[in-house]
C-alpha cells in the first residue's frame, strides 16, 4: 500500500529528473493504452492491493455495476483503504444496490 504523497513525491522525482514514468506500485513503465492499465489494475487486485481495487470499483460505479463497485471497494475497505471506505458509505447512503443502512452510511 502506498499513500498518495509517496505517489505524488515519486511523480516530482521523475518530473525532475526527466525519467520516464512507472507505476509507483511494480515499478513498470506506465501504460500507453487503457488494455495495459486495465492489465496492471486486474494484476494488482490479484495481489490484494487495495487502491487497485478502489480504482476498479470506481471504473465499476461510472459503468453502473454497482454490485461490482461494492465488492470491489468492500474488498479495499477491508485492507485498510480509507478512500474504499467513503466510497461505501456513499453507496449505503444512496441506496446503489444495497438497502439504505444508516448505520454502515456513517460507519
Amino acid at each position: 500500500l502506498m499513500c498518495k504523497g509517496c505517489v505524488h513525491a515519486n511523480y516530482l522525482r521523475e518530473e525532475e529528473e526527466g525519467i520516464e514514468s512507472t507505476c509507483p506500485f511494480c515499478r513498470r513503465p506506465v501504460p500507453k493504452t487503457a488494455a495495459g492499465a486495465k492489465l496492471n489494475r486486474t494484476r494488482r487486485i490479484e495481489k490484494n492491493d487495495p487502491a487497485a481495487m478502489q480504482e476498479e470499483g470506481a471504473r465499476c460505479c461510472v459503468e453502473k455495476d454497482y454490485a461490482g463497485a461494492l465488492e470491489l471497494w468492500t474488498k479495499a475497505a477491508e485492507l485498510g483503504d480509507a478512500d474504499a471506505h467513503y466510497q461505501l458509505s456513499v453507496m449505503h447512503y444512496f441506496d446503489r444496490s444495497t438497502e439504505r443502512d444508516v448505520k454502515r452510511e456513517l460507519y
